[in-house]
């Protein structure tokens, strides 16, 4: 009961920055969001993190915020595999990367090794979608046929058509 009132009065501190706007108040207001995700609130962390996201004035905020964002987006993900989730992460990823790419490098670098997985997987999920592969034309993956062409030309082939109609 007690950290459920502790955890009441950081939220509470965190939104009540938000018209303050500045550096500071975008920090806080993640720690917040941290501290929320840490007690299992998903949907404060949502708040918060949609909040910073949201906001008109996003100049205030710095590379290395952004780059915690992205983690808390991909935790949010994780517990509740929302894929909005992960494409505010890729966004949040690129712009750590877009407003100081040195920054964003040291504080990905810098995760504790139960966040590095976020890091990595955001990584290649923006990897992969900035160079996206092209399937070769003698590849065997045929997109227009279905399981259920293949099969039921497999049956008709061995003599034992077993289509359901």
């Amino acid at each position: 009961m007690k950290h459920a009132f502790l955890f009441s009065c950081i939220i509470c501190g965190a939104l009540s920055f938000n018209s303050c706007g500045g550096s500071d108040s975008i920090a806080e207001r993640i720690s917040a969001a941290e501290l929320a995700l840490a007690n299992e609130n998903v949907d404060a962390t949502r708040e918060l993190c949609g909040e910073i996201i949201g906001q008109k004035d996003r100049q205030t905020i710095e590379a290395k915020q952004m780059a915690r964002l992205s983690i808390l987006y991909m935790q949010l993900n994780e517990r509740t595999d929302a894929p909005e989730d992960v494409e505010y992460a890729v966004q949040c990823f690129r712009e750590a990367f877009k407003l100081n790419a040195d920054s964003a490098k040291a504080f990905y670098s810098s995760l504790p090794v139960e966040q590095d997985k976020y890091a990595m997987t955001l990584a290649t999920i923006v990897h992969t979608l900035d160079n996206p592969r092209e399937i070769p034309a003698d590849h065997d993956c045929d997109p227009a046929s279905t399981d259920a062409d293949e099969l039921h030309q497999m049956d008709t082939e061995s003599g034992n058509c077993t289509t359901k109609e």
